[in-house]
């Protein structure tokens, strides 16, 4: 999506809103992964906030944040449409599963980042390890393996964040 003309539109609007608004964002999920290098198609957008920052992301939005949980994961979350394009927006998520409970950390996905460009603006990507953790945190086996399968020219995964995100799961689960 953020390689078709839409989702550039969309995702160039979301971007000068969120910073248009002081909000520290992160482009998640597989528009994210695309962004970086990923062969996929996305379906829309999924952006991360810090939780402080939702009300002031989501008022920037025109959307509506509110709690949920199922699956296994809990955030606060709001939905909505960009120049036609889905957005997903959410904050604190935390996933509990077979592997234990992930907390949030927003700082240190802000800190292992990929930077990007976003309508000629930085941008940063969220780490792909961190969706890995919470599948695996989940036993979602068909998520890690298609990003771990997914062909592309996308930089190399990173264990050590991997294995630093499995170890405060299993610790949070004792």
């Amino acid at each position: 999506m953020p390689n078709s003309p839409s989702g550039q539109v969309a995702l160039a609007e979301l971007a000068r809103r969120l910073d248009g608004a002081g909000v520290r964002w992160l482009l998640a999920g597989s528009a994210g992964r695309a962004l970086i290098g990923y062969e996929v198609v996305p379906r829309d957008l999924d952006v991360e906030v810090d939780g402080p920052e939702m009300p002031a992301a989501a008022a920037a939005l025109g959307l509506v944040a509110r709690p949920e949980r199922g699956g296994g994961v809990s955030s606060l979350r709001a939905t909505g449409t960009i120049a036609g394009v889905a957005v997903d927006l959410s904050a604190d998520i935390a996933v509990e599963g077979p592997g234990g409970r992930l907390e949030p950390d927003f700082a240190l996905q802000v800190e292992h980042a990929h930077p990007a460009e976003v309508g000629g603006r930085p941008a940063l990507v969220a780490p792909v390890e961190e969706t890995l953790a919470r599948a695996m945190v989940r036993d979602d086996l068909a998520l890690v393996a298609r990003i771990t399968d997914a062909a592309g020219d996308r930089p190399a995964l990173r264990p050590a964040y991997l294995a630093r995100r499995l170890s405060a799961a299993a610790s949070a689960a004792r």
